[in-house]
């Protein structure tokens, strides 16, 4: 009996499928939320979840990433794959950076209450809440990836999808306002990594700790990349509200709204994104580098249509499908949604050469990708004055500056080892310092 063959799965890493399904029902959950919230409250009160929204996609993953990254990287790549000593280094590390940057909530906690929150206090308590959550859920998220679970990986987005809907419609029920739905975004979390470990076996943290420096070389430049990822993501609502003027209050919330349609296929994306990195780490790890080529075109090639369907469906349908999910407070024009979607088409060709270049430990090139591209954004939102429209096309600006960027920097990398236009692997190419590899360890 044979088995059959799907041309598309045969592209994606192993445990893309499992975790696409987790983060379905995740997306789903997730727009449940934003159009109760966005039904309930308005526009303009819908505003100040929205930002907070942005902001948690900004200083979670965006400070938090690099401890996934890492942790999955040196799993993967580690012959006996012990968790105990990265594990515990890594939440030292995550420990630390939760706390400075609570520090530095509260220090700025009037002033992000009342020019982001409209004075609502239960918002930033749900931030507190949420720069914890995702420190322990990047951490966790990356020991199931390293270890290829990715069934438990996937559970993560159940439990954080659904547990904010959960929660939010509990809340709203008993005691209702706009704090109702901050506290649901900060405990959503908590409920994914709960959902994450049942069930998980041999996980023990056994051992001593690695030191801290031994934990990663480059993880200064992964996180000023990952810092550099989450304002690409997230800059774009928090320029339109910083440029909106004072006849333009619900702005902020119709372009997030737009956002979050076009950039559906991103959401997906990370299925794609959190089983890609173990599986390139491996083959950088086993001298494969040839393979990990070749793997690595055929899945940009499957982005990169997949990118320019949801262009044409935007297109067609974008605006319309804005309309019928959040009302009509929340419409938009086509040539937003086409441009919007564009971008997302684009950020998932970066991130795919992100992840690349963190599997070769070219962390500092990926790096300086993104700072050359993030510089494109105020140039090109300084020469416009159409308020959507500049920060549409700076954010398409920069991340065709970043693609472009990676992609020479990823060339020149492959071509110093010797591999690139189809080079013969050496046995002994992964002891070669010239790669920066130090056989399967980390």
């Amino acid at each position: 009996m044979t088995t059959r063959r799907y041309p598309i799965v045969d592209r994606l890493p192993e445990g893309t499928v499992a975790v696409g399904g987790g983060l379905l029902v995740n997306g789903l959950a997730a727009y449940a939320f934003i159009t109760l919230a966005s039904r309930d409250l308005g526009p303009e009160a819908y505003t100040p979840v929205g930002l907070l929204w942005a902001l948690s996609f900004l200083l979670g993953p965006g400070f938090f990433q690099p401890l996934e990254q890492e942790v999955a990287r040196i799993v993967a790549a580690r012959s006996d794959r012990r968790i105990g000593p990265v594990a515990r280094t890594a939440g030292c590390v995550g420990a630390s950076m939760v706390g400075l940057l609570g520090v530095l909530a509260l220090l700025l906690g009037d002033r992000i209450r009342h020019e982001l929150f409209d004075g609502h206090g239960l918002l930033l308590v749900g931030l507190l809440l949420v720069l914890v959550g995702l420190g322990i859920g990047h951490l966790v998220r990356g020991v199931l990836a390293g270890l290829g679970r990715f069934g438990g990986y996937g559970r993560y987005f159940i439990g954080d999808g659904l547990g904010r809907l959960v929660v939010a419609l509990v809340l709203v029920a008993t005691a209702g306002g706009i704090g109702a739905y901050g506290l649901a975004v900060g405990l959503a979390p908590f409920i994914g990594v709960a959902l994450a470990l049942a069930g998980q076996r041999e996980l023990s943290l056994e051992g001593p700790a690695e030191p801290v420096g031994a934990f990663s070389r480059a993880f200064g430049a992964l996180l000023v990349a990952s810092v550099a990822t989450a304002l690409v993501l997230n800059m774009s609502p928090l320029a339109v509200e910083v440029l909106a003027g004072p006849d333009q209050t619900d702005e902020p919330g119709r372009f997030l709204n737009a956002l979050l349609v076009a950039r559906i296929p991103l959401f997906f994306f990370q299925a794609v994104q959190a089983s890609l990195l173990p599986k390139l780490s491996g083959m950088v790890g086993a001298g494969q580098l040839g393979q990990m080529r070749e793997s690595l075109i055929r899945l940009l090639v499957l982005v990169i249509g997949l990118g320019l369907t949801a262009v044409v469906f935007c297109a067609v349908a974008g605006a319309q499908v804005v309309d019928f999910a959040f009302g009509e407070g929340f419409q938009v024009e086509r040539r937003d949604m086409v441009l919007l979607a564009a971008s997302s088409a684009g950020l998932m060709v970066v991130l795919s050469l992100a992840q690349a270049l963190i599997a070769c430990r070219a962390q500092g090139r990926m790096a300086a990708a993104w700072l050359v591209g993030l510089a494109a954004f105020p140039v090109v939102v300084a020469l416009g004055d159409d308020l959507f429209l500049r920060v549409e096309l700076g954010l398409l600006a920069t991340v065709l500056v970043t693609a472009s960027a990676m992609a020479l920097l990823l060339v020149s990398r492959l071509r110093t080892a010797a591999l690139w236009m189809g080079a013969i692997v050496a046995p002994e190419l992964g002891r070669q310092d010239d790669f920066g590899l130090t056989g399967r360890g980390a």
